[in-house]
């Protein structure tokens, strides 16, 4: 009879974690099913006006259709773009919330500044949408035609060559560190303000060379020397890759959608998949175009495996910078 007895508690202990089980999985799937249940809000860690926010707004409205809300762009600028992360991982888990911003928050500001209001388990890679490709790239007037004669002269001469950068930190700065670090050779950086404030001295001459983006080369009429991509890009096909030179450099230059963790996953899944058709959205992409960005989607998995890589290569680059925090 004891065992009877027992036997009873346990298959009634089974019931109660079966239904509970259950309970949760049809509650989740409900959830999944009325989400998004208002507008949601995009999360922007620059100021309006700049090439990031254009596009995240773009890819706002192509997401917003998708799933039948308003997609609201909240700006969020300053602390490296931190203050707009933690913003989001201060936010509940239920997918209404996210932030299209560059990976850097995840893969060089953790390794940077020691008290984050953040981790990076707080937050799931959702989707890459976008990509700034960056370009070693020197004046009209400059000697230098090819990437091979600067970085002779470089290596002949440290620290004499200046580059330009649109900050300490920033994603072009450590471009140019890991580039310079992997050749073998020693250059001076001058960070400006941003990229448009460093034009005229690139274009003068006064600096030698800068870590640029798409827009920087075009706008500034600069001569490219190589482009940090996997391959070359379709509007500089001369250009050759840094991979081509022998120097792999994994810049950070690339960005996307991210969430809470802890979202339900039916929501996870319609999220990843309004995000994978609102990159094809053919607006967006025509946007891409004239913004010179890359309106590349590549899904989570993808996404996460290339933020970890980066995470590990500025994780051995940065401590040899002594970088200001």
């Amino acid at each position: 009879m004891k065992q009877s007895h027992g036997f009873g508690r346990h298959l009634r202990a089974l019931a109660i974690t079966v239904c509970g089980a259950m309970a949760a999985i049809t509650a989740m799937t409900a959830a999944a099913q009325e989400f998004p249940a208002r507008s949601l809000q995009m999360v922007m860690p620059f100021p309006p006006g700049g090439i990031v926010d254009i596009m995240g707004r773009g890819f706002a409205q192509a997401l917003g259709a998708r799933l039948g809300q308003q997609v609201v762009v909240v700006n969020r600028p300053g602390g490296g773009l931190t203050i707009g992360m933690a913003a989001v991982g201060q936010a509940p888990a239920d997918g209404h919330t996210m932030i299209y911003t560059p990976v850097t928050p995840i893969t060089i500001q953790p390794h940077r500044m020691k008290n984050l209001s953040y981790t990076r388990e707080q937050f799931i890679p959702l989707c890459q949408v976008y990509e700034s490709l960056f370009f070693v790239a020197v004046g009209p007037k400059s000697p230098f035609q090819d990437l091979q004669a600067l970085l002779a002269f470089a290596r002949a001469n440290p620290g004499k060559l200046r580059y330009a950068t649109p900050g300490i930190g920033s994603s072009p700065h450590l471009a140019g560190a890991e580039l310079w670090q992997k050749a073998g050779v020693q250059l001076t950086d001058v960070p400006f303000t941003g990229e448009i404030q460093a034009m005229p001295s690139l274009v003068s001459g006064d600096i030698d060379l800068g870590i640029v983006t798409t827009t920087g080369v075009n706008m500034g009429k600069l001569r490219p020397l190589a482009v940090y991509a996997d391959e070359r890009f379709a509007a500089h096909p001369n250009v050759p890759t840094l991979a081509e030179a022998g120097f792999p450099v994994l810049p950070s230059g690339y960005g996307g959608i991210f969430i809470r963790a802890e979202t339900p996953a039916p929501i996870v899944a319609r999220l990843a998949s309004a995000c994978r058709d609102a990159a094809a959205d053919p607006a967006y992409r025509d946007l891409a175009v004239k913004q010179f960005q890359l309106s590349n989607h590549v899904d989570r998995a993808g996404f996460s495996a290339r933020i970890e890589a980066d995470f590990r290569a500025k994780g051995a680059l940065l401590p040899g910078l002594k970088l200001p925090e």
